[in-house]
């Protein structure tokens, strides 16, 4: 039996280069901190959601941009190798900076990321006739606005910096980001940027209930089998990828939120396990 066809879906993202510093202990105000590892790889939302589409089985394009040195020619090199769509992508000239993730032992991360890095601009020349989207930039070109426009379905992060207006069905976002607003007033935010045509926000609370709001009305949705793992880097935009992927098999929003967290999870507890093995492996050679 042949397995199912999938539309393509065009995600919009920044692929990183993420320095993960493992610590011993949790950061704390003039301590001295011991770390036990520190690995380099890719990461980012437009990488992680692409990656995630990619795994269950979507064609997928990812418009970014990588710099023209050597890691960002061997990140063109692997996006290319996982089968994703790399002619959107823009090279830029210079040198890739790094994002510094650091990881404590409960799983709580630090983020500390270049400036630089934060405001490079995506590039587009063309509208695409493509009719799923996924939105995770703050800014957009007036190309990509285009296509949103005639798209059938686009699902956008709630940005955290100065964003501009895009068309949206569907916006995610964390409640850890926005912890002093509550639901109706992360609505009213979402629905400035994205207008008339927004339907539900989907607010995560890590292994905490989802929330689904359309304006009106809460729905909570428990997470089924709640897992504690020590890296959850990249667990929101694979939730994103997982959302799509069950809102284009014709659930509803529920079921789809629903389905998305339990595939995080998996996924979350999957990436764990390799995690042990590895380190297994190093500390037995």
């Amino acid at each position: 039996m042949s397995a199912p066809e999938f539309e393509r879906v065009v995600v919009v993202g920044h692929v990183n280069h993420d320095r993960i510093w493992r610590m011993t202990e949790p950061l704390r105000a003039g301590g001295r901190i011991a770390w036990s590892s520190r690995d380099t790889r890719l990461g980012g939302g437009g990488y992680f959601t692409a990656r995630r589409l990619r795994d269950l089985g979507h064609p997928v394009a990812l418009l970014s941009n990588l710099m023209t040195d050597d890691h960002g020619a061997q990140a063109l090199t692997d996006l290319d190798a996982l089968g994703i769509d790399t002619s959107l992508i823009t090279r830029v000239q210079g040198e890739t900076d790094f994002a510094d993730i650091l990881l404590d032992p409960v799983g709580e991360r630090t983020i500390l990321s270049n400036e630089r890095r934060l405001s490079r601009e995506f590039v587009l020349d063309r509208v695409l006739a493509d009719s799923v989207f996924y939105i995770n930039a703050p800014l957009l070109p007036d190309a990509m606005l285009a296509s949103l426009q005639q798209a059938r379905l686009v699902v956008s992060q709630l940005p955290l910096r100065r964003a501009a207006s895009r068309p949206a069905d569907i916006m995610v976002g964390s409640k850890a980001d926005l912890p002093d607003l509550t639901i109706a007033e992360t609505w009213a935010l979402a629905t400035k940027l994205a207008g008339n045509r927004l339907r539900h926000l989907v607010m995560t609370d890590g292994p905490q209930a989802i929330s689904i709001y359309d304006g009106t009305r809460e729905i909570t949705i428990a997470i089924a089998e709640p897992i504690t793992v020590r890296d959850t880097i990249g667990a929101g935009d694979s939730f994103s990828g997982a959302l799509i992927h069950a809102l284009l098999s014709r659930v509803d929003i529920v079921e789809a939120a629903r389905k998305a967290a339990t595939f995080t999870a998996e996924w979350l507890a999957a990436r764990e396990q390799q995690t042990l093995r590895m380190t297994t492996e190093k500390t037995t050679l």
